[in-house]
């Protein structure tokens, strides 16, 4: 483990007044401001500084040396102050400063050091240079000539954590006295100092800060344990400033009569209700004239109390605001919602180096509190996986990590990671001073799933049967039953989501629950002994959706139906499993793999594919030997094919062809002649494999069949080919095209362009290719078909070796082995022939090391960024 970074010396000011200048004195305060900007980057840069940003009507730098932050500042204030008469405006500048940590991100400083230093300047006023403990000890021995430091004694800063120590400087050019320090001391508040650092949530604050300027009825929203209450109690004490009469902390969470909520204010404000009158008329009276803020926590049980009690208060009060927490809305006039979103997580599909993965703030929160809980944790590079994984699988909900971060103390994170599919009984706080729902992950949404009604309840559970998410359509589906009817799910569903405990898309047309929510509301549904019927309507929705997917798949709204595909995936993949459970499914299981099967070929899913088409063939009922047995295997076949498995995709389409003759079904003995074909010709047994494909076409005409007609041809010219007959191959793969194009079938328009160039390849020609596969890789980008856009650099890199780019050759070939790796999709003999002494070609003039690094380096780029340089190239862009 490396040792840590020497600490940094953060250096933060802004103008006193500087609102009210602009809008008293515009043209003034023009060169006056170019005028502290221009001295303010001097000073800094002057004394070895960096600025990191200037923010407008300050400056926020970085310094090595605290004493370099110290001079810095000094002369800041001193060219300010000979300044103030020379046609401006005299600017009061205060200052702050503090050492701390050196944490980066993207250019810019983050983490607790800096907001101290940020704090520690809000506390000063104008002319006043404010120093922490830190940096006095760093100073204290090597102080200018006439400086010293003045102890202002312990602080309580707007950050809510520990107080901080702090010093003025005094010098004998400077103002030296002020007013008392602006600190919570300074507002009247109730504000409790907080027992652990607040992390992240940068923009929260801002957005939340810019709402509460903007209106006077602000209600957080969001499911227990996303920090609602500590972002509201952060963002009081960082505008206490604008309130004079104080900011005011009103715990609900303990109320359970909301004949309460009035009493519970008054006593917060240390208002006496005069006799024989109700407390909230004292409270109308104390409002009336003043201006301070109300913050009331948990407001989710006592909704309907919590809205007349604000509305009351803000039409009394024209200068009271009103921020409230709450898992629904309070529904007042004039009330604006902000929806507290979960801490970003990391990628669970991306690996990230350990400086990018400290930087998310999900995994900030959880060091921070694994560190508290066990001094001698550090993220590493050996526990960063499963600390990542925690944050991910969390959903990055605040309480829930620092729960999972308070087992470090006994638990190694890898295995803390490994029990998260217990994590009701896992995450348990040991503190006691907590309220109860806050003890249990499990308590922190009962305290939700209570305030729900009986069919909220019912709606609630039946959703958690979707994985990955669902249209309003598919609840409709699936929520429904004989105690809910279908065009009630609307509104309930709308209340979930009002209620924080489902979450509605962006763009307004998807439903999902955040993952710990998912394992609650299934815990439920087992419990209602309901989750049958639910799981049943949810295979059937997802059936009829993929077979109605099926025949659209190789039209002219191909792409946009692989897209509603690629979004329902996960609850493809559920249905299936479902599907395993019981007899009566076993017909739907072998109908779901059927009406998938071009679905997992565009996307070059043909291992899963293949997988989950064997768990249908082997489930118990599975073995009648009918129409369905004999579709899937057919596909267990072909899709054996893609994998270069030819001898284990021979005994799967034997077993078809001979359940199709046995139920005389022609038009599946067509079906199954040309990937027994493609077998045949994979094994080397050319003769078999012309007579399946020559039948093939034969019966693909007399049935008046296309598509199978397109893919009888593309094969019977692949064995062409494979035999070194393009000339007798060309004029298949137009044929192929031209009936693809006539019905509009992307793929297959792909595939007979792809075969065409390099046909063109083979006798020497270099300008058809090119515009060929520019309509390739154009095909690939629109519909996401992996097989075009992988057998698309395979041609490309033949084109490359063709013109004597060797370099360009070796790379796109790399590119393609590693989509093999990933899709598992083998080229056939007729492409193998094709590329393999183009290849050698550019393996011989580059030489072995050279060839593998450029091969290495098309390996290593993202598959759309290699089709995006192969399209460059082709057109002549690169």
């Amino acid at each position: 483990m490396s040792e840590p970074a020497p600490p940094v010396t953060y250096l933060f000011s802004d103008i006193e007044g500087s609102t009210r200048l602009w809008e008293s004195e515009p043209e003034r305060m023009r060169p006056a401001l170019a005028r502290h900007d221009a001295i303010a980057s001097a000073a800094v840069l002057r004394n070895r500084g960096t600025i990191v940003k200037m923010t407008g009507d300050g400056v926020h730098a970085a310094f090595d040396s605290p004493l370099d932050a110290l001079i810095s500042v000094l002369e800041l204030q001193q060219e300010l102050a000979a300044s103030d008469g020379s046609g401006g405006i005299g600017l009061k500048v205060r200052c702050g400063l503090h050492s701390g940590a050196d944490e980066r991100r993207r250019g810019d400083f983050f983490g607790p050091a800096v907001n101290r230093a940020a704090r520690i300047m809000s506390a000063a006023h104008g002319g006043q240079i404010l120093l922490s403990q830190a940096v006095a000890e760093g100073v204290c021995e090597s102080l200018p000539a006439g400086v010293t430091l003045r102890d202002l004694g312990a602080v309580r800063l707007r950050d809510l954590s520990t107080p901080e120590r702090v010093y003025q400087v005094l010098h004998p050019q400077l103002r030296a006295e002020f007013p008392a320090l602006r600190s919570l001391e300074a507002t009247p508040n109730n504000l409790a100092q907080q027992l652990n650092s607040f992390i992240g949530r940068e923009r929260e604050l801002d957005e939340v800060r810019a709402l509460l300027a903007a209106n006077r009825l602000v209600t957080l929203l969001g499911m227990g344990g996303l920090g609602k209450s500590r972002l509201s109690v952060q963002l009081a004490a960082e505008v206490m400033d604008d309130y004079p009469d104080g900011v005011w902390l009103v715990e609900l969470a303990p109320l359970s009569d909301p004949q309460l909520v009035a009493q519970a204010v008054a006593s917060v404000l240390g208002v006496k209700e005069d006799a024989g009158r109700p407390v909230l008329d004292a409270l109308i009276k104390f409002v009336r004239d003043r201006q301070l803020l109300i913050v009331l926590d948990n407001c989710e049980h006592l909704v309907r109390a919590c809205a007349e009690f604000a509305k009351q208060i803000l039409q009394a009060g024209p200068r009271v605001k009103v921020l409230a927490s709450s898992r629904d809305y309070l529904r007042v006039a004039g009330e604006r919602a902000y929806q507290v979103p979960t801490l970003p997580a990391p990628d669970p599909g991306r690996s990230a180096a350990l400086d990018v993965l400290s930087q998310v703030e999900s995994v900030r929160l959880f060091v921070d509190r694994a560190t508290a809980s066990q001094p001698s944790f550090r993220l590493t590079a050996r526990n960063a996986p499963a600390v990542a994984d925690i944050c991910f699988r969390l959903d990055g909900i605040p309480l829930a990590l620092e729960l999972a971060a308070a087992r470090a103390r006994a638990i190694p994170v890898d295995a803390i990671a490994a029990r998260l599919g217990d994590r009701f009984r896992l995450l348990v706080s040991g503190d006691q001073t907590v309220l109860p729902r806050q003890q249990t992950l499990r308590a922190l949404i009962d305290w939700s799933y209570d305030l729900l009604g009986d069919r909220e309840r019912t709606l609630f559970q039946r959703l958690a049967v979707f994985a990955g998410g669902w249209t309003l359509e598919a609840a409709e589906a699936v929520g429904a039953g004989d105690d809910l009817k279908q065009h009630e799910v609307l509104d309930l569903l709308a209340q979930l989501v009002e209620k924080s405990l489902v979450i509605m898309d962006s763009d307004s047309t998807r439903y999902r629950m955040l993952d710990t929510v998912q394992h609650y509301a299934r815990e439920k549904l087992d419990e209602a002994e309901s989750a049958t019927p639910a799981r049943d309507e949810h295979l059937s929705f997802y059936l009829a959706l993929a077979e109605l997917a099926r025949p659209e798949l190789a039209g002219p709204e191909q792409g946009v139906w692989l897209g509603r595909l690629d979004l329902e995936r996960e609850n493809l993949l559920a249905a299936h499993a479902w599907s395993d459970d019981a007899d009566y499914r076993v017909d739907s299981s072998l109908r779901l793999v059927f009406a998938l099967r071009p679905y997992w070929i565009h996307r070059g899913m043909f291992a899963l594919g293949h997988r989950l088409t064997l768990e249908s063939l082997d489930r118990a009922g599975a073995e009648r030997r009918d129409l369905l047995r004999c579709q899937a295997l057919h596909i267990a076949g072909q899709l054996s094919n893609f994998m270069g498995r030819h001898e284990e995709a021979l005994g799967y389409l034997n077993d078809s062809l001979s359940i199709a003759t046995e139920i005389q079904n022609k038009a599946r003995i067509a079906a199954v002649q040309q990937p027994l074909g493609i077998a045949c010709l994979g094994l080397g047994d050319v003769a078999r494999a012309r007579s399946h494909l020559e039948e093939a076409v034969r019966l693909a005409r007399e049935l008046g069949n296309k598509r199978q007609l397109i893919a009888a041809i593309n094969e019977l010219a692949q064995l062409h080919r494979a035999e070194g007959d393009p000339a007798a191959a060309e004029p298949l793969y137009q044929t192929v095209v031209a009936l693809a194009r006539e019905l509009g079938d992307r793929q297959s328009i792909a595939i007979g362009l792809l075969n065409l160039a390099m046909v063109s390849i083979e006798r020497g020609s270099a300008g058809a290719p090119r515009k060929m596969l520019l309509e390739v890789l154009a095909i690939a980008e629109e519909t996401g078909s992996m097989p075009a856009g992988q057998s698309a650099l395979d041609v490309c890199a033949g084109l490359a070796a063709l013109e004597g780019q060797w370099e360009r050759a070796a790379r796109f070939y790399g590119a393609a082995e590693a989509q093999i790796d990933r899709t598992r999709m083998r080229r056939d003999p007729a492409d193998q022939a094709f590329l393999s002494p183009l290849i050698e070609k550019a393996r011989i003039a580059l030489d072995e090391a050279a060839f593998a690094a450029a091969q290495t380096s098309g390996r290593g780029l993202p598959h759309e960024g290699l089709l995006a340089e192969a399209r460059g190239w082709l057109s002549g862009e690169r």
